[in-house]
């Protein structure tokens, strides 16, 4: 259809006002695919597996490689050392023996056919009436997880600001790179690196869903035959759809590619450079070649039970808190699941570790006393009695029974602070770089201050720096913000509208480029005009109506008096004075200047910039910081308004400019 259009286009301005709007359709689109209607005008990706094959996309799936007897174990063992002994027993149901591995292909199905038990959803028998899931029950469900996994070679540059200390001041003094530092040529991304790996769905949370990914795993995968893909079964298991688009998982991939450049980036520029500091460090990516395939990878997915919460909305309603994990169906699959301590667990060991030692300094603990010494363990413990060491036993059984029930609450405001510290970075460096919406602006005023330093440049990938930020921090909020709230429609949704607006962002700060370039340019021709009429009429000393700007001037236009009080003879008087009352002039420091003319002002806005540059109130507290930008930006807006001749000229008489 794109095809169509532009053929249809004959004229050149219609193939250049269309040209943009062609971009986003095809950004947003992507190839030919068939879609249908989520949620009203939300579009989602929804292919066949039969239909990708006739494409000619690779297909393939790697066989269950354990039973679900030995998941429920892998579980249990991964509970047991990241909770140090101290975890909940038997959160997981193991299943029946008949149930225990799912059939390989070819294998007759019986009648139970592999633990596929169906996760507690709202209207199942699990569940009350009210929502609330009753019972103790779990479910442990076998499933076929779908990836796209992606092999590119590419190509990738370091960028970086450098700080050096001067051994003099012991000041860091910044500036750019004069040249990007090579970090990769043609380097191979292979689909068997588990960042390539995506998970193309979007029913389970971004680490439950990514569980099944593993180094080498796509390479150990078959080809899926045309009858399973036509069934959607293999072995009796089915095989979850693709919902993700192929382009908004490489969207995903070359982020998680990108920052494993930006970890080895850090010290090859350090190495490099011999730099004491690093500002604005990002990696410029070029992808040579892509390749793209569908792998399905098994998975145990469980659904358990532990523990009560409040029910959102509600006034002291308390339900059962429902928890998913996931476990890799491969001999060295890994397992992702959260943490659960056993309250009492952690009452009986704290308060039998903790009484054991009062007692042990204490009255019963005389014949240990040698030993205790031996250990350099007398200084640290209090001489107790038998009745304080069993009160501060009980207080430490109570206190960690209390910490244990509430480490899942712990655990959640943990994730929410981490990422509101991340949030906080993002902003911060997002104010530094002047970012007016779309990117473009912060280049501009990074251009401006490097010329008003003296610097020679070297900010032109500020944007891109910036659009990147922006890029990273929108896709870290759409994968972990709130996970415990996940709702696979919404986050369709939300990364759909945002890879649009992603695509969309970077043709705008495009256009805008664009303009700001026009505008220098008239601008600069602006300027030489004035050379010339002054190099005609006169320069800086001259006093004709045609020379530089005297603050007696301005505002009269002419040859207009007003007559000193107290007499005095015709033509002689006092010329009014010019209008500063937005403070421009103030700003600069040319509010007593006799003359002022535009090579002042320029040389003016140098000083002023390097006085009020953010970067010279790094090391302040936040007010300063926000105090100097603020000083910054309305020097930039007095010599944007000064330096042009005609909104110098309304500027003096009184007038708004716009």
């Amino acid at each position: 259809m794109l095809r169509v259009i532009i053929k249809c286009l004959r004229s050149a301005s219609s193939l250049q006002s269309v040209t943009p709007l062609i971009c986003v359709a095809r950004a947003a689109l992507g190839t030919r695919r068939s879609y249908r209607s989520v949620g009203g005008d939300a579009t989602s990706y929804s292919a066949s597996l039969t239909a990708l094959m006739d494409r000619g996309l690779p297909v393939s799936v790697l066989d269950f490689e354990i039973s679900a007897s030995e998941a429920v174990r892998r579980f249990e063992d991964y509970q047991r050392k990241a909770c140090m002994y101290l975890h909940a027993h038997s959160l997981i149901k193991p299943p029946q023996q008949q149930a225990q591995q799912p059939q390989q292909p070819g294998a007759p199905h019986s009648d139970g056919g592999p633990a596929t038990a169906e996760p507690l959803a709202a209207g199942s028998a699990g569940r009350s009436p009210s929502g609330a899931v009753s019972g103790s029950g779990s479910s442990l469900m076998a499933a076929y997880l779908p990836y796209w996994c992606f092999e590119a070679t590419f190509n990738s540059e370091a960028f970086a600001k450098l700080g050096f200390k001067d051994e003099r001041t012991g000041e860091m003094v910044w500036k750019d790179m004069a040249d990007p530092l090579p970090l990769s040529r043609a380097a191979l991304a292979p689909a068997a690196d588990p960042s390539m790996q995506v998970y193309a769905g979007y029913k389970y949370v971004r680490d439950v869903g990514g569980g099944a990914a593993g180094p080498g795993l796509p390479d150990r995968a078959r080809p899926l035959s045309r009858s399973e893909a036509a069934a959607g079964l293999v072995g009796g298991v089915a095989l979850q759809a693709a919902d993700m688009r192929q382009g908004l998982a490489w969207t995903l991939a070359l982020r998680a590619l990108t920052h494993e450049q930006l970890r080895s980036a850090e010290g090859a520029v350090r190495g490099a450079t011999k730099a004491t500091d690093l500002r604005d460090l990002r990696v410029a990516m070029q992808v040579l070649s892509r390749r793209a395939r569908l792998v399905f990878l098994p998975a145990y997915i469980a659904v358990y039970q532990y523990g009560t919460r409040y029910k959102q909305g509600t006034s002291g309603v308390i339900v059962p808190q429902v928890f998913t994990a996931v476990i890799g169906g491969t001999r060295d699959g890994r397992v992702v699941a959260p943490q659960h301590l056993s309250p009492a667990k952690a009452s009986l060991g704290s308060g039998g570790l903790v009484g054991g030692l009062g007692l042990l300094a204490g009255d019963w603990g005389a014949s240990w006393a040698p030993s205790l010494q031996l250990m350099g363990l007398e200084s640290l413990l209090p001489q107790l009695g038998a009745v304080e060491a069993l009160t501060l036993a009980a207080l430490a059984a109570s206190g960690a029974g209390m910490w244990a029930h509430q480490r899942p609450q712990a655990l959640r405001a943990h994730h929410a602070a981490k990422q509101a510290r991340a949030d906080f970075e993002f902003y911060k460096k997002y104010d530094i770089h002047e970012t007016y919406g779309s990117g473009a602006a912060a280049a501009a005023d990074a251009r401006r201050a490097d010329e008003a330093a003296g610097g020679g440049g070297g900010a032109g990938g500020n944007e891109e720096y910036v659009l990147w930020l922006w890029a990273d921090a929108d896709w870290r909020r759409w994968e972990h913000d709130e996970p415990w709230n996940w709702d696979e429609e919404e986050r369709r949704k939300g990364a759909e509208e945002l890879w649009r607006k992603q695509a969309s962002r970077r043709l705008e700060r495009q256009r805008y480029v664009e303009r700001m370039a026009a505008e220098a340019a008239r601008r600069a021709e602006e300027e030489e005009a004035e050379a010339r009429r002054e190099q005609r009429y006169g320069g800086r000393g001259a006093r004709t109506a045609y020379s530089s700007h005297r603050p007696q001037d301005h505002g009269m236009g002419g040859q207009e008096h007003e007559h000193h009080e107290g007499g005095g003879g015709a033509g002689q008087g006092r010329r009014r004075r010019r209008s500063d009352f937005l403070g421009y002039y103030r700003v600069l420091g040319l509010q007593e200047a006799e003359a002022v003319s535009a090579e002042d002002i320029k040389q003016a806005f140098k000083v002023q910039a390097l006085l009020l540059h953010p970067d010279k109130h790094v090391g302040a507290d936040e007010q300063a910081q926000r105090a100097a930008l603020v000083k910054f930006q309305k020097l930039q807006i007095a010599y944007d308004t000064l330096k042009d001749a005609e909104k110098r000229r309304l500027y003096d008489r009184g007038q708004l400019v716009h």
